[in-house]
This record gives structure tokens, sequence and C-alpha cells, in this order.
């Protein structure tokens, strides 16, 4: 996962629960994300900028598993993997048709991210002034955060994130970086509360 990757993750972790939503709206999401146990999914994810003639796609595979473990694969175009267990946490590139683990510093930055996105995936959801949110109901839910502050000026403008309403799973997470570039993930193929072998979150061949 390259920096891009870090990137969206810290993204996502900014689904939490600000100031200007009702307690009673995310209590109910996160009564049903209490539920999940295991994810599996594929997801593909497109990032669009006005400069580039068409999008950079990229696919790969996502687990969970309550409490705290979690693989984010990238397996197309490059394959990376970062993997998450325990309280450890690993990172794994392609090279020369083999996996090597990346044992510089940027893994503990990782460690934290896939930390909280563990924690957000059980629904613990936490306070964070940095958004304003709102959450419409609709075939699914959709929850639009908007920075309050200047420190994501010239970085982000919003996020959309779209959750079944059926299992409380995320299917698409939009991020607009500006009028002109944004991207998307969209989950596919999602699995809830089926059982993930442990060394799904501790081996990479």
């Amino acid at each position: 996962m390259g920096r891009t990757g870090i990137k969206i993750l810290l993204l996502i972790l900014l689904v939490v629960l600000p100031s200007g939503v009702r307690a009673d709206d995310f209590a109910q999401l996160r009564r049903e994300a209490a539920r999940i146990t295991t994810i599996s999914a594929d997801f593909v994810q497109k990032k669009t900028m006005k400069i580039l003639a068409r999008p950079l796609v990229s696919e790969g595979k996502f687990y969970y598993a309550a409490p705290s473990s979690i693989r984010w694969e990238y397996t197309r175009p490059l394959r990376s993997v970062v993997v998450s267990d325990r309280g450890k946490t690993r990172r794994y590139i392609a090279s020369g048709g083999k996996m090597i683990e990346d044992l510089s510093g940027g893994v503990q930055a990782m460690k934290i991210v896939l930390d909280e996105v563990a924690g957000w995936m059980s629904g613990r959801f936490d306070a964070n002034p940095s958004f304003a949110a709102s959450l419409s109901e609709g075939p699914d839910t959709q929850i639009t955060l908007t920075p309050t502050g200047q420190n994501m000026a010239g970085m982000i403008e919003r996020i959309e994130i779209t959750v079944s309403r059926r299992d409380a799973a995320i299917k698409t997470v939009r991020i607009v970086e500006s009028r002109t570039a944004e991207t998307r993930i969209d989950f596919q193929h999602v699995v809830i509360n089926k059982d993930i072998h442990p060394s799904v979150f501790r081996e990479v061949q």
C-alpha cells in the first residue's frame, strides 16, 4: 500500500460521530455494526483527476475480523498487502516475484490507521470536531462529512459514505478532494459473519 492507499484509509477513519449529528442516528449504526464479527469484500478504487486522461484504477480485497484484525490487499495493478493482527502490523510489497516485508518506519503509521479502522468497524465511534456530518436515509444510508476548519483546506471538500441499511456494511466511499479530483472506492461481493481463517491476517505469500 503506497501513500495514496494510506491517505484513503486515513480519510475512511473520519466516519465518526461529530457534533451536529443526532446521537440516536449514529447509535443505531453502532448497534448494527456491533453485530458484525467478520467482513470480506472485493473493492475497486478509482482516482479521477483533471490532468488524467483516464481514471487510475486499482483492485483489491478487504478482510476484517472482530475485534481488530484487518487485511487490506491491492491485487492490481501492483500487489501490496497490509495485515494487522494481535497488535502487530506488517506491510508486504511484490518484488522479484516474491512478497517482501517492508521494514521502514511507515509501517507504524499504518498500524495507527488500521487500529482506528478496526474500532470503527466494530461500532466504536468517537467525536471528531474537524468534521460536520449529515445523515440521510433512503434505500441506503448516506453520511456526508464536511470539514469545519482550515486544516483540510486544499486537501478535501467532503466525504460521502454509503452504508447498506440491510446489514450496516459500507457500499461506497467517495472522497471529493476538489471540483476536478476525487477518489471512489466501491465494495463488492461483501460477505458478513462468515468464518475467516486466522492465517489470512498473519500470512502473506
